[in-house]
This record gives structure tokens, C-alpha cells and sequence, in this order.
């Protein structure tokens, strides 16, 4: 496929799930109420922490499968597939075992009523299978993009969100409670990974990547490139994830719904910016003519600029009547205050995706890691000078907020010094 076709293509992979979500919040909120619909929240993040804590390995796939096919190394690319796969199933154990054991303690830790803990503890049981099966389809979601199948990677992603929360709100639709929906989610996603592993199997096959001679020895390779992307992901974890449980423990699962509400709409407009621009990482990786990459650059970064700004401020100016006719009325008023400063933040860091992904591909993610640990670092800062006198919904957003706008704008500012200004060879990819 063209880049521009890659584009378009990772774009609708970003739109089938962001609908899917987006559709699936009100059946939520309304048949499981404010608390029980945070308690589902906070198990799918759980579940979802895959994205987060995969030790950069679904990156370093990405970049390696690139190179090596466009070497002609499919016997490499093979032992990357299968190292990743290997590491992936050992870290599901264990991680997923972990949430399913102290899943009784989590219920205690995010103030779950007494009357909904029981649901709330199998809920979190739940999320822990759900982090070991969603795993191993990171890898060929990285594969498909790797091979610039970008339109096999949205097919991918679009299975796994419909199986996550397409299939929790149908759930309760037909009359299930928190736990028939947080069942519904694993056992539809069960069938949607095995989809996704049959058909990244034949899509390595048809790029001459035979698995069965793939060996688990390139975990050098893929951890020299990956440690750092380790610091950035835990980083993320403690920039989203983490503010969902600190809000859980300080004022309880519905206090989540309302925060993650408000975060929904703004999120995915970052989410759509990283989706266009993600072609970058595996263009970067292969590119060996300088300019041309610039050009592209610099087009991804103005886009990302207009669809920004542009998103913002439609969503501020339009903030009440869409959350009344997405979430009616008296839910909308608790979330109403919330969404501009949330729209700020995400403005600033829909400037990020495309320097992110460009960084990571010529090889340089460790610059990548001192801005992400930055960021994290600031609004963990933050949130403890708040919590001083008390959390409130309103200090945990400017916290995210400045934490962000603070550190974008000092991203843009060494990615322009470091990568183009003061080092000329610093795209120059290895052959």
C-alpha cells in the first residue's frame, strides 16, 4: 500500500473501535448505574494494561520485522515473532495471575460498595484472564503494521474492541449485570484473538515468515531496543491508568465513570492523530532518504496541529448538547466541567504522535523515555500537591493538563533541536 493509503487506513482502524466505545457507554451507564459501570471501567483498564506493560516488545516487532523483511531476513523476522510470543504468554501468566489473586483487595483499595464487592471481585478475576488472552494479539497487530497492512491492523484492532466493549454492552442489554458483561468481554475475546492469530499466522506466511522455524533467541535484539520503550510504557501507565485507580481510591468507582467520561471524546482525538501518524514508525525505519522524510513529517505534524485545534474547540463549543444526547442529561452535568480542560490537554498532546513514532524508528526511543518519565513524573508531582487539601475530579484533570502541556512543548522544541536541527545523521538508518 501507498503511505497515504496506509494512512487512511490506520485511520479507520481508529474509528471502528473509538465508535464501538463511544457507542457502548450509554447501554453501560444506564443498565449497570455510575458504580458498577466504574467497576467495569476499571477491570477493562486492568485488562487493557496489556498496551501498557509489554516491555516494548510490540514496538521493537514492528521495527524489526520491517528491516528484516526489507533486508530479506525472514528467518530473523521469524525469531522476533516468536520471541515476543514466548515472552507475551510468560508475562500473561504471571501479571494476569497477579490481578486475579488480589482482585478481593482491589475491591477494598477502590471503595467498592459493599453490596456490589462480590460482582466487583469476580469482575476484577475476570480481567485478569482477559490480560492473558489479549497478549499475544499485540504481536500481530505489530506485524500486519510492520508489513504496512495497515488495513489488516484496523481489521484487527476493530475484532478486539468490538469483543471488549461491543460485546459488554450487548450484554447488558440483554439483561446481564456487571459480571455477565465482564464474561461476555472474555469470552468474546477469546474468539476474536484466536481470528487474529490465524490470520497474522497467514499473513507472516504470504511475507515468507515461516513461525514453525522461528526459534526464541532474539531476546537481546528485541530488549536492547525495547528497555527503554519499557520506561515509556510503564510511564503511560502511570500518566492513564494510574489516575483512574487514584481516582477509585480517593472517591470510588462512580467518581471513575464521570472522569472517564469526560476523558472519552477528548482522548480519541489523540487517539486519531496517533492512528494517521503511526505509519511513521515503520516508514522511519526503512527510509534512507532524508528530505523526503522530512517532507512527511512535517505534513503529519501540521495535520495533527489542525485536527488538534480544530477538534478542541468544536468539542468545547459543543460539549453540553453532545454529552445531554450521549449521556443524558443529569450524568452530562457532573462531566460537563470536566471536558475543557480535558480538551486542552489532549490539544497538546495530539502534537506528540508523530515526533514519537518518527524517534522510535530511526532507533533513538531513549529520547522518547526521558520525556515520557517526565511527564509522568510532573503529574505524580502534581496530584500530591493537590492532594494536600483534598482530591477533587477538577485537580486530578489540571494535573494531567499541565503535566502535559508542560512537557509537549518542550518535546517539540529537542525533537526539532536534537533530530533535525544539530544531528544530520541522526536519520540515517543502518543498513
Amino acid at each position: 500500500m501507498t503511505l497515504r493509503g496506509n494512512v487512511i487506513q490506520g485511520v479507520l482502524g481508529f474509528l471502528g473501535p473509538a465508535v464501538i466505545v463511544l457507542a457502548s457507554y450509554p447501554a453501560l451507564l444506564r443498565h449497570l448505574g455510575a458504580a458498577a459501570f466504574g467497576v467495569y471501567l476499571l477491570a477493562i483498564s486492568m485488562s487493557g494494561s496489556v498496551v501498557f506493560l509489554d516491555f516494548g516488545l510490540a514496538a521493537a516487532a514492528v521495527k524489526f520485522v520491517a528491516e528484516d523483511l526489507a533486508s530479506g531476513r525472514t528467518k530473523a523476522a521469524a525469531d522476533v515473532i516468536v520471541t515476543s510470543l514466548v515472552v507475551f504468554g510468560a508475562t500473561g501468566l504471571i501479571a494476569g495471575g497477579a490481578i486475579a489473586a488480589s482482585a478481593p483487595l482491589l475491591a477494598v483499595l477502590f471503595k467498592v460498595e459493599s453490596q456490589l464487592a462480590g460482582d466487583a471481585i469476580l469482575a476484577f478475576r475476570l480481567a485478569g484472564l482477559h490480560f492473558l488472552i489479549l497478549l499475544p494479539s499485540l504481536i500481530f497487530v505489530s506485524v500486519a503494521k510492520a508489513v504496512e497492512q495497515f488495513d489488516r491492523a484496523a481489521i484487527f484492532m476493530c475484532l478486539l474492541s468490538l469483543a471488549t466493549y461491543g460485546a459488554g454492552a450487548i450484554a447488558v442489554l440483554a439483561g446481564a449485570g456487571l459480571t455477565g458483561a465482564m464474561a461476555a468481554t472474555v469470552a468474546a475475546n477469546l474468539i476474536a484473538v484466536g481470528l487474529v492469530s490465524f490470520e497474522g499466522v497467514r499473513l507472516c506466511h504470504a511475507r515468507g515468515i515461516e513461525l514453525r522455524e522461528g526459534r526464541a533467541v532474539a531476546y537481546r535484539r528485541l530488549l536492547r531496543f525495547g528497555w527503554s520503550l519499557t520506561v515509556n510504557s510503564m510511564a503511560g501507565f502511570l500518566m492513564v491508568q494510574l489516575q483512574r485507580y487514584v481516582v477509585a481510591a480517593a472517591m470510588g468507582p462512580a467518581a471513575v465513570s464521570v472522569y472517564q467520561a469526560a476523558a472519552a471524546v477528548p482522548a480519541r482525538i489523540h487517539l486519531a492523530v496517533n492512528a494517521a501518524t503511526e505509519v511513521m514508525f515503520p516508514f522511519s525505519s526503512v527510509s534512507r532518504d532524508r528530505a523526503f522524510l522530512r517532507r512527511i513529517y512535517l505534513r503529519m505534524l501540521g495535520g495533527s496541529a489542525l485536527v488538534g485545534v480544530g477538534g478542541s474547540v468544536a468539542l468545547i463549543l459543543l460539549a453540553r448538547p453532545l454529552l445531554t444526547l450521549w449521556l443524558g442529561a443529569p450524568f452530562a452535568a457532573s462531566v460537563l466541567p470536566l471536558v475543557p480542560v480535558f480538551a486542552l490537554a489532549y490539544l497538546f498532546l495530539t502534537l506528540s504522535p508523530a515526533p514519537f513514532h518518527l524517534v522510535n524508528g530511526i532507533g533513538r526511543p531513549g529520547l522518547n523515555t526521558v520525556f515520557c518519565l517526565m511527564n509522568a513524573m510532573i503529574n505524580i508531582l502534581l496530584i500530591a500537591i493537590f492532594a494536600w487539601n483534598g482530591l477533587t475530579l477538577m485537580k486530578m484533570a489540571w494535573a494531567f493538563a499541565a503535566a502535559n502541556i508542560v512537557t509537549n512543548v518542550g518535546y517539540q522544541v529537542t525533537v526539532e533541536t536534537l533530530i533535525w536541527r544539530r544531528a544530520p545523521r541522526a536519520l540515517e538508518v543502518p543498513a
